[in-house]
């Protein structure tokens, strides 16, 4: 099952580091995240940076990324500052 780890304002906005989530793809990982933590998660989860094993989903399928089992999803939301 993919390991997620959340960083910056999404740790304490999930509630802890890290969860592990059933799912096949990308789309499915978020969709679930979304459900289980609700409002709170959703709008970060539209505008963060997603890296599957590293990898920005950008440069790979996008949401259509397919996740194996030992996979690592890292979602950071976006910076600010200046």
């Amino acid at each position: 099952m993919p390991t997620v780890k959340f960083y910056a304002t999404l740790v304490k906005v999930a509630g802890g580091r890290k969860t592990d989530v059933q799912a096949n793809s990308v789309k499915e990982l978020l969709e679930k995240l979304s459900r289980e933590y609700g409002g709170k998660l959703d709008r970060y989860l539209k505008i963060s940076t997603v890296l599957v094993n590293g990898e920005n989903i950008d440069h790979l399928r996008g949401k259509k990324t397919k996740l194996k089992p030992d996979d690592v999803v890292s979602i950071y939301p976006p910076l600010g500052g200046g």
